[in-house]
């Protein structure tokens, strides 16, 4: 419809001079804000940057995309698809919506864009990384920023682009920070399970997803650390 529309309004253009212009204008504009619509509302990774930036929090992607509450089934997280966020589309849903909504209110008490991005320069360069003891800890505070910053976008709070922006701002400090895939997401799940309260159902699960990441043949963790994170 959008290339029907540009036609005319280039031959409109042509024939009326600036009202043309203007026309065509409009039209160009309302094209581009729908291919970033569209390309805003496929969930699944574009580009191996975005796949790394997925890396980052995949366990609690993968986790989070098979739970239903109360189910004691355990997942098959190597068949889990890798979508960004975690959760099954479709995209900007009311109940996907709802449900990113109700997991930043506990335990995160973010309600608003600018709490959310307060929360990740927090712990990212702020008092929430420095105070961090151990690489368990460093892996906690880090890995849940790209989290947030992807929670962020299947909001509708940030921009896809902004999302990798921000995203690859906090990979940097992941990347200086631990040697490797394999440090970062033992140091990620050792703090998962303390969180958990290991041993629990869902402590188990996270294991799963842990060594399931280790055996898919789509992983991140098969990209380069030190991939360039531009």
């Amino acid at each position: 419809m959008y290339y029907a529309l540009l036609g005319l309004a280039l031959g409109l253009a042509v024939r009326t001079g600036l009202p043309g212009l203007i026309v065509l204008l409009v039209v160009i504009v309302l094209f581009v804000r729908s291919t970033l619509r569209k390309r805003d509302q496929d969930l699944t990774p574009q580009n191996d940057l975005e796949k790394w930036i997925f890396g980052s929090y995949a366990n609690w992607a993968l986790y989070n995309c098979e739970y239903v509450s109360g189910n004691s089934l355990m997942p098959n997280y190597e068949s889990t698809p890798i979508l960004l966020g975690g959760r099954r589309g479709p995209y900007n849903s009311p109940e996907q919506r709802q449900y990113f909504l109700n997991m930043l209110d506990s335990p995160w008490d973010i309600h608003s864009k600018r709490e959310l991005l307060e929360t990740v320069e927090y712990m990212s360069v702020g008092p929430g990384i420095r105070k961090c003891l151990t690489q368990s800890d460093r892996a906690w505070e880090l890995c849940r920023c790209t989290q947030l910053l992807a929670i962020a976008f299947r909001l509708g709070w940030i921009s896809r682009r902004e999302m990798v922006r921000r995203s690859c701002q906090v990979g940097k400090i992941i990347q200086r920070t631990f040697s490797g895939w394999q440090e970062m997401s033992e140091s990620f799940l050792a703090r998962c399970l303390q969180w958990m309260e290991d041993p629990s159902p869902g402590a188990d699960q996270r294991r799963a997803a842990h060594k399931a990441l280790w055996l898919r043949p789509d992983s991140p963790y098969n990209l380069p650390w030190d991939f360039p994170l531009g």
